[in-house]
């Protein structure tokens, strides 16, 4: 408990607004996804897994499935690669060691990996600095309750912390 209150405060320190945001595509994603006041997507209620969440967990993840028009939510990377058409696909994955020791660039800009508990203990918080510093991983967005990884070609690698 101790590390995520320490942990806390520290991104606080770190993390920025929408205003500390100098790319095009995660201003828009902040501005018209997470802080956005009405949610009309409530798929969380659909899936068993998500069921343990926090309210606030339950609302920013409602919030980016709305904004990325998500249909269908993967919680395993083997399946990841079913129905990749011209509809995002949301990958929720536990850190792990086979999503470290996986090849992101098998994956397309349209899949949003989103990784619970980032910061849930040491453990979990090393091995998500891990993915940060692997090259496939081009946008990586840290908002304390989930780790948001972007595979962006025509992008440059940038890490964000954003308060919701």
């Amino acid at each position: 408990m101790f590390f995520r209150t320490l942990s806390y405060l520290q991104f606080l320190v770190r993390s920025t607004n929408q205003h500390g945001v100098h790319s095009p595509f995660v201003y828009h994603f902040v501005t018209k996804g997470l802080y956005r006041k009405r949610i009309e997507n409530n798929i969380t209620e659909t899936y068993i897994a998500l069921k343990p969440l926090r309210r606030k967990e339950k609302k920013i993840l409602s919030k980016i499935i709305d904004y990325f028009e998500i249909k269908s939510i993967c919680f395993d990377i083997r399946g990841a690669f079913e129905n990749i058409d011209k509809e995002y696909q949301l990958l929720y994955l536990n850190v792990s060691d086979e999503l470290i020791s996986t090849n992101l660039a098998t994956l397309t800009s349209k899949q949003v990996v989103i990784i619970p508990g980032i910061h849930q203990n040491k453990k979990t918080y090393l091995r998500w600095l891990e993915i940060i510093k692997k090259e496939e991983a081009t946008v990586t967005i840290d908002l304390f309750y989930f780790g948001l990884i972007f595979i962006r070609k025509e992008q440059v690698k940038e890490h964000f912390n954003i308060r919701t």
